[in-house]
């Protein structure tokens, strides 16, 4: 299965390691342990994404290696033999750091656990069957056969506990919690890391929760659980994106929901969460307006103004519905 991606580590001497817009735990943590692990190799690494580490996982790294895309890091991307592209199913959903990729002819290789994977890298190593990307790194890391110290433990046990909602969800496998067991062997911390994430909390977000679950409204016989996050909203709190980053799991506790979609504004467009719960799968519903993800977890970004975003996604996913019941 590594023998490719392997023979790409030993010919060449500098990888650029990069992830989709917007990145979450099952982003940074692959990114940020294969990283630890090429440098103990004698590799040069560059980290970059088009947006900043999100706060809660800054605590993986303090010394702030993962850096945000700028015009003045594009020549030092541009002179990477290789990039590694994690959690992302196409060149896309990189955004300027994929175009600098484009532009510069670089060699790929995409690690990813997307079931809309377009196997666009130069080398594919794509398994949907695996609850998050941070449990294929774990199987390079040992396949190098490189030691997997606490840290690099701790930033892939953040991957995979945040993408299976700290193995409630129904991605969570027994594989998934033995590599889960192997990474508290090597040093990962489950109680601290979960505080880290989650026990951090700040008022802002608070303040910005509060505003949103004032917009929660429900369709299709309270089946589908919908929540909107506005600019003015932001701005009246001081929270940032980050912030509302699991918002869309709120509705979860409720009992009759099977659809939860939170429409977030961002800069030119809508950002559009979509989780199915005991659903029929989003991971089509995503695509068709070009975004991507899993049957129960997708994501799309669409350039419109929300109210019409809204009616558009929410049509969809009532028709969604009726489709699953005939």
């Amino acid at each position: 299965m590594w023998q490719k991606v392997k023979s790409v580590i030993r010919r060449n001497g500098s990888f650029l390691l990069t992830t989709h817009v917007f990145p979450d735990g099952d982003a940074i943590g692959p990114q940020l342990a294969l990283a630890q692990v090429l440098r103990k190799m004698g590799k040069k690494v560059l980290c970059v994404n088009e947006h900043p580490t999100p706060r809660i996982y800054r605590f993986l790294d303090p010394a702030g290696t993962v850096k945000t895309y700028s015009e003045e890091l594009r020549a030092r991307i541009e002179k990477c033999d290789v990039a590694f592209v994690l959690d992302v199913g196409t060149l896309e959903r990189l955004g300027k750091v994929g175009d600098a990729i484009q532009r510069a002819g670089m060699k790929a290789v995409c690690i990813d656990h997307h079931k809309t994977n377009s196997h666009f890298a130069d080398v594919n190593v794509v398994d949907r069957h695996v609850a998050a990307t941070g449990e294929l790194v774990h199987g390079l890391v040992k396949s190098l056969g490189v030691p997997v110290t606490p840290k690099v433990a701790a930033a892939l046990f953040v991957a995979v506990a945040t993408d299976t909602g700290w193995f409630r969800f129904s991605n969570t496998k027994a594989r998934t919690l033995r590599v889960a067991a192997d990474l508290i062997d090597r040093g990962a911390n489950p109680d601290r890391l979960y505080r880290a994430v989650h026990e951090t909390v700040e008022w802002p977000r608070m303040e910005l929760m509060r505003l949103v679950l004032k917009t929660l409204r429900s369709e299709a016989n309270g089946r589908i659980a919908h929540l909107c996050i506005t600019k003015e909203m932001l701005n009246e709190t001081g929270a940032t994106h980050e912030d509302a980053e699991d918002f869309v799991d709120i509705p979860r506790v409720l009992g009759s929901v099977q659809l939860i979609i939170l429409f977030r504004e961002i800069e030119g467009g809508v950002k559009v969460s979509l989780r199915s719960k005991d659903g029929p799968a989003v991971d089509e519903l995503a695509r068709k307006h070009g975004g991507g993800g899993h049957a129960k977890a997708a994501g799309i970004v669409i350039k419109d103004s929300l109210k019409n975003v809204m009616n558009l996604v929410l049509t969809d996913a009532r028709n969604l519905l009726r489709s699953e019941r005939n």
